[in-house]
């Protein structure tokens, strides 16, 4: 797959197509990712830990999720996912779909019961499914079939892969529970997501706290706790975090320099960029170049 895409999933990107969609898809060791960064889409997406202990981020919940657990999370849910005990890669599949993929028309029965109350917030889904629950048996089977149909695609494969779909949403919709006003996405989630959105789209020029902040329309301080509890981290170390995602970028698939490549991801000193892609990634920009 190509792994930059899904680094940069968010809410303008669409998964698979207007015909089928619907995606999988497989990070492993090979892949270098350290982390997900918070993100969302308008897409739903199922995910499940291949390997290891991670922390999985949904909204304002943090879980501790283990081989062979899943994660639900819904349609414009912020959420990532940070390995436990300093691990420096992720191994995972993730199997990203449309609500429409589950349903037809607006006077179809599954989107006005079901479909619609889950991203309306009114109907709330499960977040993680353990290994060892019952809802796991009934989820685990479907996912694994569902990814295998995406990946092979045999013959008329359309079929069994929506079934399934289906079935595991079904299931999801069983162990829902209603939702009061309170456990709604709010404005907060909502603020957050406007300052992710100027962090991406701006991440080469100088950025503030105090012009964050005003942009989520936030006082500084709660700006700071709010972000970091959506996001697990603080501003500081998400904005460096987008621009180390497209300085490696730039390192595998460029001859520029070491210097030009920090300062058009808005470094502004070589030394401390090379400080914090070391931290990050462990080696330095010319070894991961070389690498």
């Amino acid at each position: 797959m190509n792994t930059s895409e899904f680094k940069n999933m968010k809410e303008s990107r669409r998964h698979g197509d207007e015909l089928l969609p619907i995606v999988q898809y497989c990070i492993g060791p090979e892949d270098g990712f350290s982390s997900v960064d918070c993100h969302w889409h308008s897409e739903m997406e199922l995910f499940c830990v291949m390997r290891g202990t991670v922390t999985i981020q949904c909204g304002t919940s943090l879980f501790e999720a283990h081989k062979g657990d899943i994660a639900f999370f819904n349609s414009g849910e912020l959420h990532a996912v940070i390995p436990a005990d300093n691990a420096r890669d992720l191994f995972f599949r993730a199997i990203v779909f449309s609500p429409d993929y589950l349903c037809g028309t607006t006077n179809d029965i599954l989107r006005v019961k079901y479909v619609s109350p889950v991203m309306n917030g009114e109907l709330r889904l499960p977040s993680l499914i353990r290994v060892g629950m019952p809802l796991h048996d009934r989820i685990a089977p479907a996912f694994d079939e569902i990814y295998t149909l995406l990946q092979d695609r045999p013959a008329f494969f359309e079929f069994a892969a929506k079934a399934q779909m289906v079935l595991a949403f079904g299931a999801l919709v069983e162990n829902g529970e209603t939702a009061d006003g309170a456990q709604r996405h709010g404005a907060a989630a909502a603020s957050i997501k406007k300052a992710i959105q100027y962090i991406q789209a701006n991440y080469r020029t100088a950025l503030t706290i105090d012009g964050l902040s005003e942009i989520a329309g936030m006082s500084e301080g709660h700006f700071c706790r709010v972000f970091k509890q959506y996001t697990l981290k603080t501003p500081v170390q998400f904005i460096n975090g987008v621009r180390l995602t497209h300085a490696a970028d730039q390192l595998a698939n460029s001859n520029k320099r070491v210097l030009d490549i920090a300062m058009d991801c808005g470094f502004n000193s070589v030394s401390y960029f090379i400080e914090v892609f070391r931290e990050s990634f462990g080696i330095t920009p010319s070894k991961y170049r070389k690498g």
